[in-house]
């Protein structure tokens, strides 16, 4: 599924779901947010990574910006992960 059609469907949903709850039906407009909040919530990509406990060393940014332009799609915390070494308990 693309970028786009992500970002539409919540917006398709929710378009649909008040022309219904105006219009028609409450009960089945009241579903269709619920579905455009689940579309809007479960079909979307984290922005955020996994957080990270506090890695072994102290990490250098140029090393991070380094291993992120290395291994294009990794997050920052992937990141500071790798560079910084095992993480601390």
């Amino acid at each position: 599924m693309t970028n786009w059609l992500r970002a539409l469907a919540p917006l398709a949903l929710t378009t649909i779901a008040l022309v219904v709850f105006f219009t028609a039906d409450r009960t089945v407009g009241m579903l269709v947010i619920v579905a455009a909040l689940a579309s809007a919530f479960l079909v979307g990509t984290g922005v955020f990574g996994r957080p990270s406990r506090r890695p072994e060393r102290d990490v250098d940014p140029a090393e991070v910006r380094a291993y992120r332009e290395a291994h294009p799609g990794s997050t920052i915390s992937n990141a500071v992960g790798a560079v910084g070494g095992p993480a601390r308990r």
